[in-house]
């Protein structure tokens, strides 16, 4: 995780629905929490997802690492630690910890890289008042 850049974080109670008969998050809920995550962390800064499909923009899942620790169970208490790790002409990189609230045991790992598109569904460059936006965010110069 890294240390200077900003960290959006959200904790929450593990629902009884994203869980198996005996208690285990399944696998794919672990997606949606680091979805949540991106969307937190934009929200914190004044955006959101909504706002840019608004503008003819749309961000799509390019490249997405994964690493199952260990697993959450039903009502534990876990955090989504969210940052973006790198930015450039038409991508963007968000990183994500899901941990253990109380302990911050990591559970999950993941980064995706998000391709811009124009609203024809064309790889474009992101837009300039965004970069002025997730540059700073980014720790990048």
């Amino acid at each position: 995780m890294p240390k200077s850049r900003f960290i959006c974080e959200t904790t929450f109670h593990v629902r009884y629905a994203e869980t198996d008969r005996m208690g285990v998050v399944h696998h794919a809920v672990y997606f949606v929490w680091f979805e949540e995550g991106r969307s937190a962390y934009i929200r914190e800064h004044g955006w959101s997802y909504a706002e840019i499909e608004k503008s003819g923009y749309f961000l799509a899942a390019g490249d997405l690492n994964a690493r199952f620790k260990r697993a959450a169970h039903y009502d534990q208490r876990i955090t989504v630690r969210t940052w973006i790790e790198d930015v450039r002409s038409r991508a963007m990189t968000f990183g994500c910890e899901i941990v253990e609230a109380d302990t911050k045991a990591i559970l999950f790992e993941a980064s995706l890289k998000l391709i811009c598109l124009n609203a024809l569904g064309e790889i474009t460059r992101i837009p300039d008042a965004w970069m002025a936006w997730l540059q700073p965010h980014a720790g990048v110069e």
